[in-house]
């Protein structure tokens, strides 16, 4: 394949552009940089913003993966996060149509089926809390629009990210975070009572089913990306403070509309790409400690 992926340097994306690259494909890595990373840039970065490319851009290419967002969900309710990502997605969709590019893959979240019962099906109806949800939820219908505008040889996917962790995440998000803290004498900020649950899946099991998606012809419109079992909050800090060997909780504030449970219902994913054999949380963890260890002792990038 010839890709453009887009958020290259961030924490799936960067990941994602070295698995690709080690399987010979062609990749273009594209990113702003707008949020600061200890993990290295993938070579060759080009330094841009979506909103600056045109058809021009994608001419050799066979398909584009769109990765770049702001994905905080409680700094989706400050003002002109909705707005950001849902115009850097219309950007990026139109100028894949205008570009006659076969294959579109959009990363969408499962924060668009706010608060049902799981497993959660890719049927389940939308259900947005948050200004970042209903963002997603506006880019897969913008996306449906366009797929229905296209010829038969073109596709556009869209693909539904659960809770990926692993050592070069952010450390805004719940693993990262409690990692720090216990490694650094911290309590676990845990927020609420900590029964919300989470579908984790560690990065390298993320990467894995998206070369499977990315490596057949046929995309489908959409697809769960989890590992169908989740995890509170409350055992994963457990879970955590038996790895680093040390720690203690505190509770805080919930969130603005609070999610109770996400979990992926990976049927469909399995039966279109297989199974996939997902890494334990606890051998899981263990091996992102390690990794964060060594991203904190090069230094920032």
């Amino acid at each position: 394949m010839n890709v453009l992926i887009t958020g290259a340097a961030g924490f799936i994306g960067s990941a994602l552009t070295i698995a690709l690259r080690r399987g010979g494909h062609a990749v273009t890595a594209l990113d702003n940089l707008s949020v600061p990373s200890p993990r290295p840039r993938p070579d060759g970065l080009q330094v841009r913003d979506v909103r600056d490319l045109t058809p021009q851009d994608l001419r050799g290419l066979d398909t584009v993966v769109h990765l770049a967002a702001l994905k905080s969900v409680p700094a989706s309710f400050e003002v002109g996060g909705y707005e950001h990502n849902v115009a850097v997605d219309r950007h990026l969709l139109h100028t894949f149509a205008a570009s006659g590019v076969r294959r579109l893959l959009l990363a969408s979240s499962c924060e668009v089926y706010g608060q049902q019962a799981g497993p959660l099906a890719e049927t389940a109806p939308f259900q947005p809390r948050s200004p970042y949800a209903a963002g997603k939820v506006a880019t897969e219908h913008l996306a449906a629009i366009y797929r229905a505008g296209l010829g038969e040889d073109r596709q556009i996917g869209v693909v539904r990210f659960f809770n990926t962790y692993g050592p070069a995440e952010g450390c805004d998000a719940v693993v990262p975070a409690f990692l720090d803290a216990a490694v650094g004498g911290r309590p676990l900020p845990i927020e609420g009572d900590g029964t919300q649950a989470r579908d984790l899946t560690y990065i390298g099991d993320t990467v894995t089913m998206l070369t499977r998606i990315l490596n057949t012809r046929e995309l489908l419109p959409v697809v769960n990306c989890g590992s169908g079992r989740a995890v509170s909050v409350r055992d994963l800090a457990q879970a955590v403070i038996r790895t680093a060997g040390r720690g203690t909780t505190t509770h805080a504030e919930a969130r603005i509309n609070e999610i109770a449970s996400f979990t992926a219902d990976q049927r469909l994913f399995e039966a279109t790409y297989g199974p996939v054999d997902h890494m334990p949380l606890d051998q899981a963890l263990a091996v992102t400690l390690k990794g964060r260890r060594v991203l904190t002792a090069a230094g920032p990038r």
